[in-house]
């Protein structure tokens, strides 16, 4: 038996980044070590992110043998005050990474920050093989899925992803391993305040091709079976306590059959509980009938991405939503009392200021209770990233890490100039947020449910949106 620590990584600048969910990828990894024997504990630096003392304390108390960071982008900073911790405290113990950034980059992820190991892509069965590996002295560099140094150079063994026998057989995720008051006392994705609640992801990857978007689960659907989603949510509702849960899929509704069995099974079986969908929904493959469904099953809040309302775009970021679809649905959620959060992108490449305006004439005519607009992001390991390349050498752009978001980031990689696509979010935030009809309804809404609004998160993005700004240059 070995003693493993997890370490999740954080972002906080104060102003925009201030929400967290629960690290569900440690947790599946952190219960498949445990099923293995491991003593494994999860440290989110949410807790002490500005000195890291406890991971200090943790670190020299405890002397792990093995350790873990999942990481994304915004986080590499961090990751680096945590790496030269780890090596001046246990200079010998073994790190891998893990995770969204470490996967598409694990050359710099060994050669700059000093990882030993990279785990690509999924890692409940990867990691603890590696862990075994080593403790049993056994060649490491050819495991599959992994990254590392080895003969002058970094070996990458192309891995799998798990099938779906093998995703319904995982013990559920490991959930006491994490102090659950740090969680319910933090912002979520899901905008619906700080209470109780425990994020849950029902499947695995998502067939469409959309190119601002990472592959870390892969391209191809995998899903965990009607029942054992049920299974788990019984053991969280009864068992745990919790009533309230997000579902963070990449497409939960894509097998519309599973769908209505899960939430049929929650209205009948579990009843009494609240559901929020903050990334989970692709909406034409939704039908406008299924909003009573969600309604019935306690769904409080739901976002609909739609990115563009160009049917160009729609092509060439490879999403190809059916708008016609997406109005109707989107509708009909919001006439099921349903809390109804847009998604939407502005400034691709080739993207012209009228396609842009269109989409946020979109937006203002949809009948959202909100909307956000944001800035397409060239994340490493992404399409857009290849595509925007000669882009962001001939404007001479940098990325920072730290802003490298699609809230706050400057980068212009559209055909726009800075000037028009800086006013194109002005005037989406201006256009959307003070239509006397929308103003109406959501303080209807907010008289009957404050617990969904954070007017200071609000009154920051609508003022840093129509604030103008310098583009990032080197």
């Amino acid at each position: 038996m070995s003693k493993i620590l997890l370490i999740k990584p954080r972002f906080f600048d104060g102003f925009f980044h201030t929400a967290i969910t629960q690290p569900i990828g440690l947790m599946y990894i952190g219960a498949t070590l445990k099923k293995a024997g491991h003593e494994t504990k999860i440290h989110d630096c949410a807790l002490d992110y500005k000195d890291l003392h406890i991971l200090q304390r943790t670190l020299m108390d405890w002397k792990p043998d093995f350790i873990g960071i999942s990481i994304i982008v915004t986080e590499i900073e961090l990751v680096k005050k945590i790496m030269k911790m780890i090596r001046d405290i246990l200079p010998h113990v073994p790190v891998t990474f893990g995770g969204p950034w470490p996967s598409a980059n694990p050359d710099e992820s060994i050669k700059t920050f000093g990882a030993d190991f990279v785990v690509l892509g999924e890692g409940e069965l990867v990691f603890p093989q590696l862990i075994d590996a080593i403790n049993n002295g056994l060649p490491t560099e050819s495991i599959p899925g992994t990254a590392s140094f080895f003969n002058g150079h970094i070996k990458i063994n192309e891995g799998r992803y798990l099938t779906e026998d093998e995703l319904n057989t995982l013990p559920f995720p490991a959930w006491e391993l994490l102090d659950h008051n740090l969680y319910a006392n933090t912002p979520s994705f899901a905008c619906a305040g700080n209470r109780p609640h425990m994020t849950v992801i029902t499947s695995r990857g998502c067939p469409f091709k959309c190119i601002y978007c990472h592959q870390t689960m892969g391209k191809v659907f995998r899903k965990k079976s009607s029942q054992s989603v049920l299974a788990e949510l019984e053991e969280l509702r009864f068992r745990h306590g919790f009533k309230e849960f997000e579902i963070i899929d990449d497409c939960f509704n894509l097998d519309r059959q599973r769908m209505h069995d899960i939430l049929t099974g929650i209205r009948d079986r579990i009843g009494d509980i609240k559901l929020h969908f903050p990334n989970a929904l692709r909406s034409d493959m939704l039908k406008p009938e299924d909003a009573v469904l969600f309604k019935q099953a306690g769904t409080v809040s739901v976002v609909f991405a739609i990115e563009t309302s160009s049917p160009r775009l729609q092509r060439m970021i490879k999403k190809n939503l059916n708008l016609d679809k997406a109005v109707e649905v989107m509708t009909a959620a919001v006439n099921a009392d349903i809390y109804c959060l847009g998604y939407f992108m502005m400034g691709f490449p080739t993207e012209s200021y009228e396609e842009a305006s269109a989409t946020v004439k979109f937006a203002a005519r949809s009948k959202l209770h909100r909307a956000f607009f944001f800035n397409p992001t060239p994340l490493a390991g992404t399409q857009l990233a290849a595509m925007s390349e000669d882009i962001l050498k001939e404007r001479n752009y940098t990325l920072d890490p730290r802003s490298v978001n699609y809230f706050t980031t400057a980068l212009n990689i559209s055909a726009m100039t800075d000037h028009e696509l800086q006013s194109i979010f002005r005037n989406a935030y201006w256009r959307f947020y003070l239509n006397p009809n929308r103003i109406i309804r959501l303080l209807k809404l907010f008289i009957r449910r404050p617990e969904l609004f954070s007017i200071f998160r609000i009154l920051k993005l609508f003022t840093f949106k129509i604030i103008p700004r310098r583009r990032i240059t080197a």
